[in-house]
């Protein structure tokens, strides 16, 4: 008997495999911030004739950008303490309020103390960050907040399709060893054994399934419940971009005369089928 080893996974390990995939995106996106941030102060500066050091806008810049990917995995930790959604809404507010605080205090404080280090190291004197520190706080204080909502958002985002993922694996898996099919209908998963599909169809961001005796509106795509019905060994073919048909259901096949066909299933159903997709039907000849 042939064996085959289950890598158990936990929602807290999917979490942070997905919060290291979506700090590639971050990290990249921040980094290509960065390089038109820094090119266009310098035009700026080029076109106003300032006397302004292009090294020392690459500094400011960098710094900042430096502290806020650090601080990403903070941001990271937050969203697992308070996610949209799964926890109280007053909580959530609560928490990210007083995180978006302490994220911008930490994104300010070491971010001067990079600059005033490097403006040492090369310019021999100390870097002044205001004589306004009220004014500066509420300035930065308000790019601060926007880049913390923007990167939760992009933490929740990932670890939703890493969900995803992971669920339609299972679901991949599961029509492997039990040729069922695995379908989410509003709250519930419902289990259909892949022989008793007769046809799907595309509706949306949802795919109407029909077996002989019910028809379920499944979160779906239609290329996803495809793969689960080769996985789960159907006999079912695409025939249509929007319809995929159970081969074994077929009473029918009548030809247009424009290359496409009508395809009429054992309940009655009448399924356009395409001539890009006719050489997955028997011979109509």
């Amino acid at each position: 008997m042939k064996e085959t080893n289950v890598i158990a996974t936990t929602p807290a390990g999917d979490d942070a495999r997905a919060d290291r995939a979506t700090f590639v995106w971050v990290a990249g996106f921040f980094l290509a911030f960065l390089i038109v941030d820094i090119l266009s102060s310098m035009t700026e500066v080029a076109r106003f004739r300032l006397d302004v050091d292009p090294a020392k806008v690459a500094i400011y810049e960098i710094s900042s950008v430096f502290v806020i990917l650090v601080l990403y995995w903070g941001i990271a930790r937050a969203v697992s303490l308070a996610t949209p959604g799964q926890h109280d809404w007053r909580y959530v507010v609560l928490v990210h309020a007083l995180a978006i605080l302490i994220f911008s205090a930490v994104h300010i404080s070491a971010m001067v103390a990079i600059r005033k280090l490097v403006f040492l190291a090369i310019y021999g004197y100390p870097y002044i960050f205001t004589d306004s520190p009220a004014r500066e706080f509420i300035y930065e204080f308000r790019k601060d907040a926007l880049t913390y909502c923007l990167i939760a958002f992009f933490i929740i985002f990932g670890r939703q399709l890493e969900q995803q993922r992971r669920e339609l694996a299972a679901a991949r898996e599961d029509a492997k060893r039990s040729h069922r099919l695995t379908l989410k209908c509003g709250g519930r998963s419902i289990f259909i054994d892949a022989s008793d599909i007769i046809w799907a169809k595309s509706a949306s961001n949802y795919v109407e399934v029909t077996t002989a005796n019910a028809q379920h509106l499944a979160r779906a795509t239609l290329a996803s419940i495809e793969r689960q019905l080769g996985d789960a060994g159907a006999n079912a073919a695409r025939v249509h971009r929007s319809w995929i048909v159970n081969r074994d259901h077929i009473s029918r096949i009548e030809p247009t005369g424009e290359g496409d066909v009508k395809i009429e299933m054992t309940d009655g159903a009448v399924i356009p089928g395409s001539r890009r997709y006719r050489d997955r039907l028997p011979s109509t000849e």
